[in-house]
């Protein structure tokens, strides 16, 4: 019996230093902050709220400090951190600009972690080189666009027009048919911006072009194309050249254009105005099928004391499904790889795949000194839609403008 009593005893004592009532050792607290501008709307902010208390409730160790920053703000905030050696651990930064805060070596470059990683071939081929700069990776590319072309079915059927336009010709054709008064066959944004230079790359690569070969007889075929739509038939009004996207968008969900060239953001306007509206593929020109890709990219600073932490935040963003929610209906962004492409979660409006189909032929911005590029470009196309210059002369000066930035 005392000997019973004994290893009795002994046992309890054993469990006791073990941890059996001892007090659970206390998780790792870490702290990342993360800087965002996509509080541009109610529901955009409250995904990107929801994605973040997710991953938090997910790893309770974890505090995610987010920073919302005006749009037209960010990128200066972005220089003056990487200036100051406060980048945030996270970022998210639009596609465009990833080539200039590589180069400002801001960014961690992330192409170990990619090697090893499944879904980085899974990422559609120009989506996955969006995030690549001088053959190194430095994002993650979540929340990805395109434009495609939105029609009117209405007024297509009220004109006897049964498809939409496949090539430019069709496209010249469909707009000079279903141009009437009040009503302009064709909207796209054409003011002196960004929105301007991807309308017209568009063109530009669907003419066998590239900006580097700007003031060669595609850059010159892709000017003239537009300036016959706008100066000559008159199907796309010269009221274009004051348009925003969001201008295009308002005109055509109030049918007074037929069709439009816009990205999928437009989306949520066109079903709340009770529009019978489609999209389809960009016409193809010479060259075949193109379109501009835009959308942002998830970054670390390169500086960062949590990088592995930061990483898996990246890697469950794009991992796990169920922030498809956020990603498609919220920040209306596309499905962008293989495996998510037909995933019927992705698909948060029966036009998504119409833009979806496009990412494969679509291309992404051009380095470092895009700014600038964008800049020559914007200008070039508007002096030719103004009537102020003709595609050549517009294009020769231009080319004078992009060879020393591209080198």
């Amino acid at each position: 019996m005392r000997v019973r009593a004994l290893l009795t005893a002994i046992l309890l004592l054993a469990v006791a230093a073990c941890g059996g009532d001892a007090t659970p050792e206390p998780v790792e607290r870490v702290t990342l902050t993360w800087w965002d501008y996509l509080d541009h709307s109610p529901t955009a902010d409250h995904a990107v709220e929801a994605l973040v208390k997710r991953y938090q409730d997910a790893h309770p160790g974890v505090e995610i400090r987010r920073t919302a920053v005006p749009r037209p703000e960010f990128a200066a905030r972005l220089d003056e951190a990487a200036a100051a050696g406060s980048f945030p651990d996270i970022a998210v930064v639009d596609l465009a600009a990833l080539p200039r805060l590589a180069e400002q070596e801001a960014l961690a470059d992330l192409t170990p972690r990619f090697a090893s990683w499944d879904l980085r071939d899974r990422f559609l081929g120009p989506v996955r080189d969006s995030v690549r700069h001088r053959d190194r990776f430095y994002g993650v590319p979540l929340r990805t666009g395109t434009t495609a072309l939105l029609y009117n079915r209405a007024l297509f059927e009220a004109a006897g027009v049964t498809t939409p336009p496949g090539t430019w010709e069709e496209l010249r054709g469909t707009a000079k048919a279903l141009t009437a008064e009040g009503r302009a066959g064709l909207c796209f944004a054409a003011p002196e911006g960004e929105d301007l230079t991807a309308n017209y790359l568009s063109f530009l690569w669907q003419a066998g072009g590239d900006v580097r070969d700007v003031g060669g007889d595609a850059s010159v075929r892709a000017l003239s194309f537009m300036d016959t739509l706008v100066n000559v038939d008159r199907s796309a009004p010269a009221d274009a050249l004051r348009w925003t996207n969001a201008d295009a968008e308002r005109e055509f969900a109030a049918g007074r254009c037929a069709m439009m060239i816009n990205g999928p953001w437009a989306v949520p306007s066109m079903n709340q105005a009770g529009l019978d509206w489609v999209s389809a593929a960009l016409p193809s020109g010479q060259a075949g099928h193109a379109a501009a890709l835009s959308g942002e990219a998830w970054v670390l600073g390169r500086d960062g004391r949590h990088a592995d932490r930061a990483w898996d935040v990246l890697r469950w963003l794009a991992e796990e499904r169920a922030n498809a929610t956020e990603f498609g209906a919220a920040l209306h962004a596309l499905p962008n790889r293989t495996d998510t492409v037909d995933d019927p979660g992705w698909q948060w409006d029966p036009n998504v795949p119409a833009f979806a189909a496009q990412l494969s032929a679509a291309r992404p911005a051009y380095g470092p000194r895009y700014p600038q590029v964008s800049e020559a470009i914007w200008t070039m196309t508007h002096q030719v839609l103004a009537g102020e210059r003709s595609p050549a002369d517009a294009a020769g000066d231009a080319r004078a403008k992009l060879e020393p930035l591209l080198r």
